[in-house]
């Protein structure tokens, strides 16, 4: 096979796979084609709303809707970390502990000086009572008592602080450190992302950013499990372009996501395009553009999924656009077009559509 390249008025390349000779088809036909070995094929239906033709198309990522560095208060040497990226955990899981060796020294002894500061102050009360101790010394007393519990109280605090556990409930995305590490007060060990929203971050160009709105549905899928589909809702709009791309940041809530759906996650998203009035031919038909093959007689054609079978198809082009390529002729909205595995096929091949 050879790239050809097509461009249009805008000068961006289309590029359109030509097949140089069907000398490997014909070999394929010579022994026919079975729900056995049918070519595994990705299609999408002509008019429907993820098919392009009323919406637009963006590559996003899966991100919480908010995430916790998990730190110790305290510093001291990891004991044990009970968690590793992916693990869901539940509020109030132990996640990690340091050892408490010197600090739970440090609590005997505030222990220890309380019970001593509580004996003496009981001692001078009674002195105080009989007029026998000046007031002066009765107050220094009570102080050091107080300061005593006071000091004894962060110590408990301190100890208690050698445990790190999970202030919600959530996935852990990231570990910074290992058992035997030494921490600081407030280094994180591990990132924990809340699960009960999701949102997928896209990137808008300027030129599409107009037709987007807050509110506005979208439908998403998810390759990674099996071209699942969730649906969500625009909840952010950027206003300032990145520098360099001059594309818009927009934010979309997941409404509904499942368990198997965790940050990260590549997704592919429509939104619905601005609607626009009806032509005299009805509804235009755009598809991507690697749908589209170039033959030996510079006819463009597709590939169609007929009751299982591959079926070529000639197109004529129209108008070259960023979220693919206007059909004139040649496709009716409900066809089964084959987006990928196109180069695998001829015609009357087996193809089994991939979910």
């Amino acid at each position: 096979m050879k790239l050809t390249y097509i461009f249009s008025s805008k000068s961006a390349a289309l590029a359109i796979i030509s097949v140089a000779s069907l000398a490997s088809c014909a070999n394929k036909e010579e022994g026919g084609s079975t729900a056995a070995n049918a070519v595994a094929v990705k299609e999408i239906t002509v008019g429907d709303e993820y098919s392009g033709a009323d919406s637009y198309g963006y590559s996003g990522t899966v991100e919480e809707d908010a995430s916790t560095a998990l730190s110790f208060a305290v510093a001291g040497t990891i004991r044990q970390l009970n968690v590793k990226p992916g693990d869901r955990v539940s509020k109030g899981q132990l996640i990690a502990t340091v050892d408490p060796s010197t600090l739970r020294n440090s609590y005997d002894m505030a222990h220890a000086a309380r019970a001593q500061a509580e004996d003496a102050c009981q001692r001078y009360k009674q002195l105080h009572d009989k007029g026998s101790l000046p007031d002066i010394k009765w107050v220094e007393a009570q102080s050091a008592l107080q300061e005593a519990v006071a000091a004894e109280n962060i110590a408990r605090k301190n100890l208690a602080d050698c445990n790190l556990y999970a202030p919600c409930s959530g996935v852990i995305s990231e570990k910074y450190a290992e058992p035997g590490q030494n921490v600081g007060p407030g280094i994180p060990v591990a990132k924990l992302a809340t699960t009960g929203n999701l949102n997928v971050k896209i990137s808008v160009p300027e030129g599409e950013i107009a037709g987007i709105s807050v509110g506005q549905r979208a439908n998403i899928r998810i390759e990674a499990l099996g071209d699942k589909m969730f649906e969500g809702r625009v909840i952010e709009k950027g206003v300032i372009a990145d520098a360099m791309s001059r594309s818009y940041a927009v934010k979309i809530r997941i409404d509904s996501p499942s368990r198997d759906l965790l940050p990260g996650m590549v997704s592919d998203v429509r939104l619905a395009k601005p609607q626009k009035p009806e032509t005299d031919t009805g509804r235009e038909i755009v598809i991507p553009a690697n749908a589209i093959q170039l033959g030996d007689d510079n006819s463009n054609f597709v590939w169609v999924d007929e009751k299982g079978k591959a079926v070529r198809r000639t197109v004529v082009c129209g108008e070259f656009r960023a979220d693919g390529v206007v059909i004139a002729s040649g496709l009716k909205p409900g066809d089964k077009l084959i987006v990928e595995g196109q180069q695998k096929v001829c015609t009357g091949t087996t193809v089994k559509a991939k979910r």
